[in-house]
């Protein structure tokens, strides 16, 4: 019966938070994310079961059953990176356990009304952590406050630059005072930053734009059969990453979409206002037509 049953585990690892994290996004099985308390969350492609990893080490799963945790347990364990020399340790702390109402017939459960021996023993004394633990887990804290300014910086200055581009190397490093240039490299990969040419970004960025004003042009519900067949064709041969780009200039800034006209698709204003004071250039020609 044991074996169908749900449980949720709490083990304590040495997992350095940042080279787990690092190995994770790089993982094609994988899915990983980082959430707004600085804890690492990721699953297996083709599984529903999520695993949390703070800064500290703590892995937090739910089983849902026996049969998965034997699966998944060797998978994950293989997913974790320990800190420099050492060798990965994986350690169940707490369980709890989830039973399904009603009950199978054969199931009982026991309750004492009387105090019991086990009950009035003493709770053993926690044992302090060493000197290198607490150091450690200082420089894992001062690490992700470190990690989270840098991604939220990035965050930022994409709204400022209205995603048209990513912010630069040397943009981040102001805004957020962080001067260590590895470090900043390395928690820019893992906030999913790129680094691009800029005529290719700009290229993309004229792409992207041009799709919004198609988008917003379908969304409309026009009627025009002309124009709504060059709407279909602009998007059924746009690739994802376009339309994805598209999507989010359209969702959080539509002031800047272009609008889409008889015979040409044309910048307004404030579109060509915000290319150049992002790329401090002129902008493309507007996309014309018979």
């Amino acid at each position: 019966m044991w074996s169908k049953v749900s449980s949720q585990v709490v083990y304590q690892t040495n997992a350095d938070w940042h080279a787990t994290y690092e190995a994770l996004v790089k993982n094609s099985l994988v899915i990983a994310d980082t959430t707004q308390k600085g804890l690492i969350q990721f699953w297996f492609k083709d599984s529903p079961t999520l695993f949390m990893l703070s800064p500290t080490g703590k892995l937090q799963v739910k089983w849902n059953n026996l049969d998965e945790k034997k699966i998944l347990f060797k998978l994950v364990k293989n997913l974790l990176v320990a800190g420099d020399g050492e060798k990965l340790v994986v350690k169940p702390l707490r369980q709890q356990m989830w039973i399904e109402y009603p009950v199978p017939p054969s199931f009982k459960l026991y309750w004492c009304s009387e105090a019991t021996e086990y009950a009035l023993k003493k709770a053993p004394l926690a044992f302090s952590k060493s000197r290198s633990e607490v150091e450690k887990e200082k420089r894992i804290a001062e690490l992700q406050t470190k990690f989270f300014k840098i991604k939220n910086a990035v965050e930022e200055l994409r709204h400022e630059f209205r995603f048209l581009r990513e912010p630069t190397f040397n943009e981040v490093a102001l805004k957020t005072g962080i001067l260590n240039a590895q470090q900043l490299r390395t928690d820019l990969i893992l906030a999913g930053w790129k680094n691009e040419p800029q005529e290719r970004v700009k290229k993309n960025a004229e792409a992207a734009l041009n799709l919004a004003a198609w988008l917003l042009y379908k969304a409309k519900g026009n009627h025009n059969l002309s124009l709504m067949a060059r709407c279909k064709k602009a998007i059924d041969s746009a690739d994802l990453d376009t339309l994805k780009h598209a999507q989010i200039i359209l969702k959080h800034y539509p002031d800047i979409v272009p609008i889409v006209e008889a015979t040409q698709l044309r910048w307004s204003e404030e579109t060509t206002a915000k290319w150049i004071q992002v790329f401090s250039d002129e902008p493309p020609a507007p996309q014309t037509w018979k």
